[in-house]
Protein backbone atom coordinates (compact mmCIF):
# COMPACT_ATOMS: atom_id res chain seq x y z
CA UNK A 1 0.00 0.00 0.00
CA UNK A 2 2.77 2.16 0.74
CA UNK A 3 5.02 1.56 -2.63
CA UNK A 4 1.72 2.45 -4.14
CA UNK A 5 0.79 5.81 -2.79
CA UNK A 6 4.67 6.25 -3.33
CA UNK A 7 4.10 5.59 -6.90
CA UNK A 8 0.89 8.29 -7.18
CA UNK A 9 2.59 10.95 -5.69
CA UNK A 10 5.77 10.72 -7.75
CA UNK A 11 3.50 10.63 -10.98
CA UNK A 12 1.92 13.81 -9.53
CA UNK A 13 4.85 15.43 -9.02
CA UNK A 14 6.24 14.78 -12.56
CA UNK A 15 2.68 16.26 -13.78
CA UNK A 16 3.24 19.21 -12.00
CA UNK A 17 6.85 19.83 -12.93
CA UNK A 18 5.88 19.23 -16.52
CA UNK A 19 2.95 22.16 -15.98
CA UNK A 20 3.17 25.48 -17.92
CA UNK A 21 2.07 27.79 -16.08
CA UNK A 22 2.40 31.36 -17.64
CA UNK A 23 2.63 34.69 -16.01
CA UNK A 24 2.43 38.01 -17.69
CA UNK A 25 6.23 38.52 -19.27
CA UNK A 26 7.82 41.70 -18.68
CA UNK A 27 10.67 42.32 -20.44
CA UNK A 28 11.68 46.03 -18.80
CA UNK A 29 9.89 48.98 -16.71
CA UNK A 30 12.28 51.96 -16.44
CA UNK A 31 11.22 55.59 -14.98
CA UNK A 32 13.15 58.97 -16.08
CA UNK A 33 12.61 62.02 -17.30
CA UNK A 34 13.55 64.27 -20.38
CA UNK A 35 16.67 66.78 -19.24
CA UNK A 36 18.13 69.02 -21.33
CA UNK A 37 21.61 67.74 -21.40
CA UNK A 38 19.43 64.84 -23.92
CA UNK A 39 20.07 65.23 -27.63
CA UNK A 40 18.38 67.51 -29.16
CA UNK A 41 16.44 67.52 -32.86
CA UNK A 42 14.30 69.69 -35.51
CA UNK A 43 10.69 68.85 -35.09
CA UNK A 44 8.92 65.80 -33.97
CA UNK A 45 6.33 63.23 -34.87
CA UNK A 46 2.93 64.35 -34.95
CA UNK A 47 -0.02 62.94 -32.81
CA UNK A 48 -2.31 61.78 -34.71
CA UNK A 49 -4.47 60.39 -32.07
CA UNK A 50 -4.21 56.84 -32.68
CA UNK A 51 -2.32 54.26 -30.92
CA UNK A 52 -0.58 51.80 -32.81
CA UNK A 53 -1.80 48.38 -32.39
CA UNK A 54 -0.43 45.19 -33.46
CA UNK A 55 -3.30 44.67 -36.59
CA UNK A 56 -0.82 48.02 -37.88
CA UNK A 57 -3.88 50.66 -37.49
CA UNK A 58 -1.84 53.36 -37.12
CA UNK A 59 -0.39 55.23 -40.44
CA UNK A 60 2.83 57.00 -40.19
CA UNK A 61 1.47 60.45 -38.53
CA UNK A 62 3.81 62.53 -40.38
CA UNK A 63 6.41 65.35 -38.63
CA UNK A 64 5.84 69.01 -37.41
CA UNK A 65 7.54 72.09 -36.54
CA UNK A 66 10.80 71.19 -38.31
CA UNK A 67 11.98 75.25 -37.29
CA UNK A 68 11.42 73.84 -33.99
CA UNK A 69 14.03 72.44 -31.32
CA UNK A 70 13.23 68.70 -29.18
CA UNK A 71 14.99 66.94 -26.95
CA UNK A 72 14.75 63.26 -26.90
CA UNK A 73 15.89 59.83 -25.39
CA UNK A 74 16.14 56.63 -26.49
CA UNK A 75 15.67 53.15 -24.09
CA UNK A 76 17.60 50.08 -26.59
CA UNK A 77 15.76 47.15 -25.77
CA UNK A 78 18.19 44.00 -27.09
CA UNK A 79 16.54 41.81 -29.65
CA UNK A 80 17.34 38.95 -27.64
CA UNK A 81 15.40 39.93 -24.62
CA UNK A 82 12.54 40.16 -27.54
CA UNK A 83 13.10 37.13 -29.90
CA UNK A 84 10.55 34.80 -28.20
CA UNK A 85 7.42 37.61 -27.84
CA UNK A 86 7.83 40.09 -30.90
CA UNK A 87 4.56 41.27 -30.28
CA UNK A 88 5.63 44.13 -27.63
CA UNK A 89 2.74 46.16 -25.49
CA UNK A 90 4.44 49.34 -24.17
CA UNK A 91 2.38 51.46 -21.02
CA UNK A 92 3.49 54.89 -20.37
CA UNK A 93 2.32 55.89 -16.53
CA UNK A 94 2.71 60.01 -17.38
CA UNK A 95 0.24 62.79 -17.03
CA UNK A 96 2.60 65.10 -18.77
CA UNK A 97 1.34 66.48 -22.14
CA UNK A 98 4.32 67.53 -22.73
CA UNK A 99 5.62 64.17 -23.65
CA UNK A 100 5.57 61.65 -26.49
CA UNK A 101 6.62 58.22 -26.53
CA UNK A 102 7.79 55.91 -29.82
CA UNK A 103 9.31 53.13 -31.03
CA UNK A 104 11.93 52.10 -33.77
CA UNK A 105 13.56 49.09 -35.08
CA UNK A 106 17.32 49.03 -34.50
CA UNK A 107 18.22 52.37 -35.25
CA UNK A 108 16.92 56.00 -35.02
CA UNK A 109 17.77 59.09 -37.30
CA UNK A 110 16.21 62.15 -35.80
CA UNK A 111 16.95 63.65 -39.28
CA UNK A 112 14.70 60.69 -40.77
CA UNK A 113 12.38 59.81 -38.60
CA UNK A 114 10.09 57.74 -40.72
CA UNK A 115 13.08 55.34 -41.11
CA UNK A 116 12.06 52.27 -39.13
CA UNK A 117 9.19 53.51 -37.07
CA UNK A 118 7.13 50.68 -35.77
CA UNK A 119 4.36 53.01 -33.74
CA UNK A 120 4.01 55.30 -31.46
CA UNK A 121 1.13 56.46 -28.68
CA UNK A 122 -0.97 58.38 -30.46
CA UNK A 123 -1.36 61.28 -27.90
CA UNK A 124 -0.06 62.62 -24.73
CA UNK A 125 -0.94 61.92 -21.00
CA UNK A 126 -2.53 59.31 -18.93
CA UNK A 127 -6.02 58.84 -20.02
CA UNK A 128 -8.11 60.91 -18.05
CA UNK A 129 -5.39 61.62 -15.90
CA UNK A 130 -5.54 57.98 -14.58
CA UNK A 131 -5.44 55.24 -16.37
CA UNK A 132 -1.41 54.66 -18.29
CA UNK A 133 -1.89 55.35 -22.13
CA UNK A 134 -0.55 51.97 -23.85
CA UNK A 135 0.35 50.71 -27.58
CA UNK A 136 1.14 48.02 -29.58
CA UNK A 137 4.14 47.23 -32.16
CA UNK A 138 5.43 43.72 -33.61
CA UNK A 139 8.90 43.68 -33.40
CA UNK A 140 11.54 43.89 -36.32
CA UNK A 141 14.77 42.18 -36.70
CA UNK A 142 16.75 44.56 -34.57
CA UNK A 143 17.06 46.49 -31.01
CA UNK A 144 13.76 47.65 -29.99
CA UNK A 145 14.25 51.58 -29.47
CA UNK A 146 11.80 53.21 -26.98
CA UNK A 147 11.81 56.89 -27.88
CA UNK A 148 10.50 59.44 -25.77
CA UNK A 149 10.68 63.41 -26.85
CA UNK A 150 9.14 66.36 -25.42
CA UNK A 151 6.52 68.22 -27.25
CA UNK A 152 6.60 72.12 -26.73
CA UNK A 153 8.52 75.10 -27.55
CA UNK A 154 10.82 76.53 -25.13
CA UNK A 155 11.60 73.12 -23.73
CA UNK A 156 8.11 72.85 -22.04
CA UNK A 157 8.04 68.50 -20.87
CA UNK A 158 11.55 68.67 -19.53
CA UNK A 159 11.59 67.37 -16.12
CA UNK A 160 8.33 65.97 -16.88
CA UNK A 161 8.54 61.99 -15.10
CA UNK A 162 7.11 59.20 -16.70
CA UNK A 163 7.32 55.41 -16.27
CA UNK A 164 6.99 53.01 -18.88
CA UNK A 165 6.85 49.22 -18.89
CA UNK A 166 7.15 46.70 -21.85
CA UNK A 167 5.44 43.55 -22.02
CA UNK A 168 5.99 40.59 -24.53
CA UNK A 169 3.47 38.60 -26.15
CA UNK A 170 4.26 35.20 -28.41
CA UNK A 171 0.78 36.22 -30.19
CA UNK A 172 -1.88 38.46 -30.64
CA UNK A 173 -4.08 36.96 -28.20
CA UNK A 174 -1.72 38.14 -25.06
CA UNK A 175 -0.80 34.89 -24.91
CA UNK A 176 3.00 34.52 -22.55
CA UNK A 177 5.60 32.08 -23.67
CA UNK A 178 5.37 28.81 -21.09
CA UNK A 179 6.88 29.44 -17.55
CA UNK A 180 8.81 26.84 -15.69
CA UNK A 181 8.98 24.19 -18.18
CA UNK A 182 11.37 21.51 -17.46
CA UNK A 183 14.74 21.67 -18.92
CA UNK A 184 15.41 18.25 -21.08
CA UNK A 185 18.02 17.36 -18.66
CA UNK A 186 15.67 17.54 -15.79
CA UNK A 187 12.74 15.70 -17.85
CA UNK A 188 15.79 12.88 -18.02
CA UNK A 189 16.03 12.82 -14.49
CA UNK A 190 12.61 12.73 -13.33
CA UNK A 191 11.94 9.75 -16.15
CA UNK A 192 14.96 8.33 -14.15
CA UNK A 193 13.32 8.72 -10.92
CA UNK A 194 10.34 7.54 -11.82
CA UNK A 195 11.56 4.36 -13.35
CA UNK A 196 13.10 3.66 -10.06
CA UNK A 197 9.96 3.92 -8.01
CA UNK A 198 7.78 2.09 -10.33
CA UNK A 199 10.37 -0.34 -9.97
CA UNK A 200 10.37 -0.87 -6.28
CA UNK A 201 6.83 -0.95 -6.41
CA UNK A 202 6.67 -4.17 -8.99
CA UNK A 203 8.99 -5.53 -6.54
CA UNK A 204 7.08 -5.18 -3.28
CA UNK A 205 3.98 -6.75 -5.23
CA UNK A 206 6.06 -9.45 -5.84
CA UNK A 207 7.35 -9.99 -2.17
CA UNK A 208 3.48 -9.59 -0.33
Amino acid sequence: MKSRMLLLFSIALVALALASPCSALTIDVFSGALSLTDPTQLGRLSRNGIPQDWTGTEPYPGEINPGVTYHYEIFDIPAAEIALTPYIQISVDSVSTNTFFSVYDGSYDPTNEAANWLGDAGSSGNYFGIDPIFFQVTAGSGDLLILVNNTGALNAGIGDPFTVTVEGFIDTEFDDPPANVPEPASLVLLGTALGGVFAAYQKSKLVQ
